[in-house]
Protein backbone atom coordinates (compact mmCIF):
# COMPACT_ATOMS: atom_id res chain seq x y z
CA UNK A 1 0.00 0.00 0.00
CA UNK A 2 2.85 2.32 0.86
CA UNK A 3 4.50 1.73 -2.53
CA UNK A 4 1.22 2.51 -4.23
CA UNK A 5 0.98 5.84 -2.38
CA UNK A 6 4.55 6.77 -3.31
CA UNK A 7 4.02 5.72 -6.91
CA UNK A 8 0.86 7.79 -7.17
CA UNK A 9 2.62 10.81 -5.69
CA UNK A 10 5.53 10.34 -8.10
CA UNK A 11 3.20 10.14 -11.11
CA UNK A 12 1.31 13.25 -10.02
CA UNK A 13 4.55 15.11 -9.39
CA UNK A 14 6.02 14.09 -12.73
CA UNK A 15 2.78 14.96 -14.51
CA UNK A 16 2.98 18.45 -13.09
CA UNK A 17 6.25 18.79 -14.99
CA UNK A 18 9.28 19.67 -13.15
CA UNK A 19 9.46 17.71 -9.94
CA UNK A 20 13.06 16.86 -9.30
CA UNK A 21 13.54 13.49 -7.65
CA UNK A 22 16.64 12.02 -6.10
CA UNK A 23 17.50 8.43 -5.33
CA UNK A 24 19.27 7.32 -2.19
CA UNK A 25 22.59 7.17 -4.05
CA UNK A 26 22.46 10.72 -5.40
CA UNK A 27 23.69 13.71 -3.45
CA UNK A 28 21.92 17.02 -3.39
CA UNK A 29 24.07 20.10 -3.54
CA UNK A 30 23.59 23.82 -3.65
CA UNK A 31 23.70 25.44 -7.08
CA UNK A 32 26.84 27.13 -8.27
CA UNK A 33 26.79 30.67 -6.74
CA UNK A 34 27.60 32.28 -10.09
CA UNK A 35 24.41 30.73 -11.51
CA UNK A 36 22.08 32.04 -8.82
CA UNK A 37 20.19 35.20 -9.70
CA UNK A 38 20.21 37.43 -6.64
CA UNK A 39 17.60 40.09 -6.08
CA UNK A 40 19.20 43.45 -5.26
CA UNK A 41 18.90 44.73 -1.73
CA UNK A 42 18.03 48.41 -1.70
CA UNK A 43 21.14 50.53 -1.29
CA UNK A 44 23.63 47.65 -1.73
CA UNK A 45 25.02 46.71 -5.15
CA UNK A 46 23.81 43.25 -6.22
CA UNK A 47 27.28 41.73 -6.46
CA UNK A 48 28.19 42.75 -2.93
CA UNK A 49 25.11 41.74 -0.90
CA UNK A 50 26.61 38.71 0.82
CA UNK A 51 29.87 40.44 1.69
CA UNK A 52 27.98 43.38 3.20
CA UNK A 53 25.69 41.14 5.25
CA UNK A 54 28.63 39.09 6.53
CA UNK A 55 30.50 42.27 7.47
CA UNK A 56 27.40 43.89 8.99
CA UNK A 57 24.50 41.58 9.94
CA UNK A 58 22.19 44.62 10.04
CA UNK A 59 22.95 45.56 6.41
CA UNK A 60 19.81 43.89 5.03
CA UNK A 61 17.63 45.43 7.69
CA UNK A 62 19.19 48.88 7.22
CA UNK A 63 18.66 48.62 3.47
CA UNK A 64 14.89 48.17 3.88
CA UNK A 65 12.81 51.34 3.63
CA UNK A 66 11.70 52.56 7.05
CA UNK A 67 7.99 52.49 7.77
CA UNK A 68 6.78 55.69 9.37
CA UNK A 69 4.99 55.12 12.66
CA UNK A 70 3.22 57.32 15.16
CA UNK A 71 2.23 56.97 18.78
CA UNK A 72 -1.02 58.76 19.46
CA UNK A 73 -4.02 59.20 21.72
CA UNK A 74 -7.48 60.38 20.81
CA UNK A 75 -10.82 61.41 22.15
CA UNK A 76 -13.73 59.95 20.21
CA UNK A 77 -17.17 61.53 20.34
CA UNK A 78 -19.80 59.28 18.76
CA UNK A 79 -23.24 60.09 17.43
CA UNK A 80 -26.29 57.99 16.58
CA UNK A 81 -25.67 56.24 13.27
CA UNK A 82 -21.84 56.36 13.34
CA UNK A 83 -19.93 53.11 12.78
CA UNK A 84 -19.76 50.78 15.80
CA UNK A 85 -21.91 53.10 17.88
CA UNK A 86 -23.93 51.39 20.56
CA UNK A 87 -27.68 52.02 20.90
CA UNK A 88 -27.17 54.05 24.10
CA UNK A 89 -25.55 56.88 22.06
CA UNK A 90 -28.45 59.11 21.06
CA UNK A 91 -26.84 62.48 20.32
CA UNK A 92 -27.11 63.88 16.81
CA UNK A 93 -24.16 64.45 14.54
CA UNK A 94 -24.38 68.23 15.15
CA UNK A 95 -24.46 67.74 18.91
CA UNK A 96 -21.41 65.48 18.71
CA UNK A 97 -19.50 68.04 16.61
CA UNK A 98 -20.34 70.83 19.07
CA UNK A 99 -19.17 68.73 22.02
CA UNK A 100 -15.90 67.89 20.20
CA UNK A 101 -15.33 71.59 19.48
CA UNK A 102 -15.89 72.47 23.17
CA UNK A 103 -13.35 69.79 24.15
CA UNK A 104 -10.75 71.21 21.72
CA UNK A 105 -11.21 74.69 23.27
CA UNK A 106 -10.82 73.19 26.74
CA UNK A 107 -7.58 71.43 25.72
CA UNK A 108 -6.17 74.51 24.01
CA UNK A 109 -7.00 76.43 27.18
CA UNK A 110 -4.58 74.21 29.11
CA UNK A 111 -6.73 71.29 30.27
CA UNK A 112 -4.88 68.07 31.02
CA UNK A 113 -5.05 65.69 28.05
CA UNK A 114 -5.23 62.45 30.04
CA UNK A 115 -7.96 63.63 32.41
CA UNK A 116 -9.98 65.13 29.53
CA UNK A 117 -9.62 61.98 27.40
CA UNK A 118 -10.68 59.77 30.30
CA UNK A 119 -13.72 61.96 30.92
CA UNK A 120 -14.94 62.30 27.32
CA UNK A 121 -13.67 59.57 25.01
CA UNK A 122 -16.21 57.03 23.89
CA UNK A 123 -13.63 54.65 22.48
CA UNK A 124 -13.79 51.63 24.80
CA UNK A 125 -10.13 50.72 24.26
CA UNK A 126 -8.92 54.18 25.30
CA UNK A 127 -11.36 54.87 28.15
CA UNK A 128 -9.45 55.05 31.42
CA UNK A 129 -6.15 55.03 29.53
CA UNK A 130 -5.98 58.65 28.41
CA UNK A 131 -7.28 57.71 24.97
CA UNK A 132 -4.04 55.90 24.13
CA UNK A 133 -3.95 54.09 20.80
CA UNK A 134 -0.35 52.93 21.00
CA UNK A 135 2.09 52.95 18.09
CA UNK A 136 0.90 52.15 14.57
CA UNK A 137 2.28 52.39 11.02
CA UNK A 138 1.15 54.90 8.46
CA UNK A 139 -1.87 53.56 6.59
CA UNK A 140 -3.29 51.51 9.49
CA UNK A 141 -6.04 53.98 10.44
CA UNK A 142 -8.87 55.34 8.28
CA UNK A 143 -7.50 57.97 5.85
CA UNK A 144 -8.99 61.04 7.58
CA UNK A 145 -7.46 60.02 10.90
CA UNK A 146 -4.19 58.81 9.37
CA UNK A 147 -3.62 62.04 7.40
CA UNK A 148 -4.21 64.15 10.48
CA UNK A 149 -2.05 62.19 12.91
CA UNK A 150 0.92 62.05 10.53
CA UNK A 151 0.68 65.79 9.83
CA UNK A 152 0.88 66.68 13.53
CA UNK A 153 4.18 67.53 15.19
CA UNK A 154 5.02 65.46 18.29
CA UNK A 155 2.97 66.82 21.18
CA UNK A 156 0.52 68.45 18.76
CA UNK A 157 -3.24 68.32 19.22
CA UNK A 158 -5.57 68.37 16.24
CA UNK A 159 -8.82 70.19 15.75
CA UNK A 160 -11.99 68.17 15.23
CA UNK A 161 -11.47 65.30 12.75
CA UNK A 162 -14.53 63.55 11.33
CA UNK A 163 -14.47 59.88 10.36
CA UNK A 164 -17.21 57.30 9.96
CA UNK A 165 -16.75 56.45 13.67
CA UNK A 166 -17.55 59.97 14.89
CA UNK A 167 -15.49 63.04 15.77
CA UNK A 168 -11.91 62.72 17.02
CA UNK A 169 -9.45 64.99 18.72
CA UNK A 170 -5.98 63.54 18.24
CA UNK A 171 -2.75 64.03 20.16
CA UNK A 172 0.47 62.79 18.59
CA UNK A 173 2.86 61.53 21.23
CA UNK A 174 5.96 61.15 19.04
Amino acid sequence: MRKLGFSAAFVVCAALAGCQTFTAQETVSEPEPSQVKREPVRGIPNDNVHAKVQADPNARQAAQPAVETATASHILIRYAGALRTTPDVTRSKDEARQLAERIVKKLRGGADWTATANEFTEDPSGKGQGGKLGTFPKGRMVPEFDNQVFSLAPGGISGVVETGFGFHIIKREN
